[in-house]
Parts: structure tokens; C-alpha cells; sequence
């Protein structure tokens, strides 16, 4: 009896461990394709995720400024400070706004939809007292294209500013549908990270991009409205064009 038991034990313990090993292959094989991807440059889309870059932003004067929860891009006329982006309205003697034609002529791409499996939103009770009880995360579940793009956009301007001995700034990505900006969320630096690559391969993670706060129901559901379709139109125009 006792031999038979231990016999069970020894399997499931066997079987365990080569599940296991086939978890970490798994792991250890998607960051290797992703971290060596071969990447080439993206134009504009339905919908598009542009990367900030702080020192090029500054370089032009550009920064962005939020009103009503949606992003703006703007033009410092005088010189004041570069920090985060402002939060009430826009001062029309400091400010100039930038059309959206330059915005998305000179902003690199770092994602379209087609580098988004799935956009979905959740609600989350605020954790301060608030005005707003509530508010909303935008989830984007990238594929493995796209969380490689995500991190070597994230590595090239995070890591610039520490082997340049730099000061920190904010690295923002802007989340635009058809030509309409609606987030800049920050990137976080876990993102840079080869650990952050390497987790994105494990099936414990829902998604790789969160957007939040969002306080406005109407916007999160605007941006998760906005990518599903233009993943449709996208399949759409890729049906045609087959013979």
C-alpha cells in the first residue's frame, strides 16, 4: 500500500516538475523572439499609441496639457517650467496648441491596433476619499510584437537618461483614436525592465498596459470603443485585399 502511494507521489511530483519546465521554457523562449525582434517603423492608424519623448518634447518646447481629462499638445511660448502635465485651463499667453497634423506627423508609433489583442475596462473603487467613488482602468493585452515594441521604446528613452546622467522625466505615451488624443499615461520604469518582458510571457498576466485613473466612464469606454473598431475596420480592409 505504502509502496503504491509513493509510487503516485513520484509521478504527480514527475509530472509537476515537467510542467514546469515547459512553463519556463515557454517563459524563458517568448523573451528571447521578443528582446531580438527585428522592428520596423509604424505609420499612424484608427488607433495609435505615440510615444512622448521628454527630451525631444523639450527640445521642441512641446508639452502636454490635460483639461477635462483629455490630453493636449501644446507649444510653450515663454519659458517656464517643464513638469508634468498641467492639470486646468489651458493658458492661451503661455500656450500655443499643436494641430493634430503635426502631432501625428512628428510623434514616433510605438503601437496600432494591430499590435492589440484585446482593450477592456474595469472599475475600481478609489482608495482616497474622492469626489468620484470610482474610478476606471483601460486594459490593453498586447501581442508579442507589441509588447516587444512597448519595451524597446520603453528601454531606449528610460535607460538614455541614466547612462546620460540625465534628470528624470516623465515618459508618456499618447493614446490616440482616429485623431483624437484621449490618455498620456505614463511609462513606468518596471517597464524597461527585462523582467517586465519576461512576466508578459506568463499566463498569470490579463494584460500588459493598464491606463488609469480615468474618472470619466465616458472616455475609458470611448478608448476600448475606438480600438474595437478599428480592429474591425482593419480586418475589414485585409479581407478585401485577399484574391
Amino acid at each position: 500500500m505504502r509502496s503504491a502511494q509513493r509510487s503516485t507521489t513520484r509521478i504527480a511530483l514527475g509530472v509537476a516538475g515537467v510542467l514546469l519546465l515547459l512553463y519556463v521554457g515557454n517563459i524563458g523562449v517568448g523573451y528571447y523572439q521578443a528582446s531580438r525582434m527585428q522592428l520596423s517603423t509604424l505609420r499612424p492608424s484608427q488607433f495609435t499609441v505615440f510615444g512622448f519623448p521628454a527630451v525631444e518634447m523639450e527640445e521642441r518646447r512641446w508639452k502636454i496639457i490635460i483639461t477635462h481629462e483629455v490630453p493636449k499638445v501644446v507649444e510653450m511660448l515663454r519659458e517656464i517650467a517643464f513638469e508634468r502635465p498641467e492639470f486646468g485651463t489651458e493658458d492661451q499667453q503661455n500656450f500655443r496648441r499643436v494641430p493634430m497634423e503635426e502631432v501625428m506627423r512628428t510623434l514616433p508609433v510605438v503601437l496600432t491596433e494591430q499590435h492589440i489583442e484585446k482593450v477592456w475596462v474595469e472599475s475600481r473603487e478609489a482608495e482616497t476619499l474622492r469626489a468620484q467613488r470610482a474610478y476606471y482602468v483601460v486594459h490593453l493585452r498586447l501581442t508579442t510584437e507589441g509588447r516587444a515594441r512597448l519595451w524597446h521604446y520603453a528601454r531606449e528613452q528610460l535607460a538614455r537618461s541614466r547612462v546620460l546622467g540625465e534628470k528624470l522625466r516623465d515618459q508618456r505615451l499618447l493614446v490616440v483614436v482616429g485623431e483624437q488624443p484621449w490618455a498620456a499615461p505614463i511609462i513606468s520604469s518596471e517597464v524597461a525592465s527585462s523582467w517586465w518582458l519576461m512576466s508578459r510571457f506568463s499566463m498569470l498576466q490579463p494584460s500588459d498596459v493598464q491606463i488609469f485613473p480615468i474618472y470619466d466612464e465616458e472616455i475609458a469606454n470611448t478608448i476600448a470603443q475606438g480600438f474595437a473598431e478599428a480592429k474591425q475596420k482593419a480586418i475589414a480592409t485585409a479581407s478585401r485585399s485577399q484574391p
